[in-house]
């Protein structure tokens, strides 16, 4: 009798493989052929889960959502929501590998989005999830909150946008140490300077 398949077990190995190929290769290195050698499988298997490579990258964007969301959950509780705020920020930008990776990831998934309506459709989605996100945390992070705090939370998502190409294409013009600056910078403007 044939062993019956785990397909959330092999999606979870595909899944891996996936992260694998982008952190040893970058994205222009990811094939199914790439991932299904870092599996250990055929390429027949990994098409059977993922069609192409626009799929194995909104995989490796999903995962990357996934891993993202993971780290703000584990933050924890902060002194102040202004705090929380900045350490959330953080996590969306190039500070360290991590974070670097998936700053490309996203770029790359950005850049296909542009002429694939179906990309676009998912990142619109993600995109507006990450607003909705940090709207809250500035409605948090005022003691009396303005009335365009939409607005706001799209200005802090297209800083941390541009700082994240910055410090993927140019790291050494765009050091972690900077980006931390002028994301701190950008808090102070936003809710005034820290006492």
């Amino acid at each position: 009798m044939p062993r019956q398949v785990d397909h959330d077990e092999r999606r979870e190995q595909l899944s891996a493989a996936v992260w694998q190929v982008v952190s040893e290769h970058g994205l222009d290195g990811l094939t199914l052929r790439a991932v299904g050698d870092a599996a250990g499988c055929t390429t027949g298997r990994v098409a059977h889960y993922f069609r192409d490579k626009n799929a194995l990258l909104t995989h490796a964007r999903d995962v990357m959502h996934r891993r993202m969301a993971a780290r703000i959950d584990a933050l924890g509780d902060f002194g102040s929501p202004r705090e929380r705020l900045r350490a959330v920020l953080r996590e969306g930008v190039p500070l360290d590998e991590e974070r670097r990776l998936n700053s490309t990831i996203w770029a790359y998934f950005l850049m296909a989005a542009r002429t694939d309506p179906v990309l676009l459709a998912e990142h619109v989605v993600r995109h507006e999830s990450w607003i909705r996100r940090l709207t809250g945390l500035l409605r948090d992070a005022y003691a009396v909150p303005p009335d365009d705090l939409e607005l706001r939370a799209r200005n802090l998502v297209a800083l941390l946008e541009g700082l994240a190409l910055c410090g993927v294409a140019t790291p050494d013009l765009y050091p972690p140490d900077l980006l931390v600056r002028a994301v701190d910078n950008h808090l102070d403007l936003l809710l005034g300077a820290k006492e």
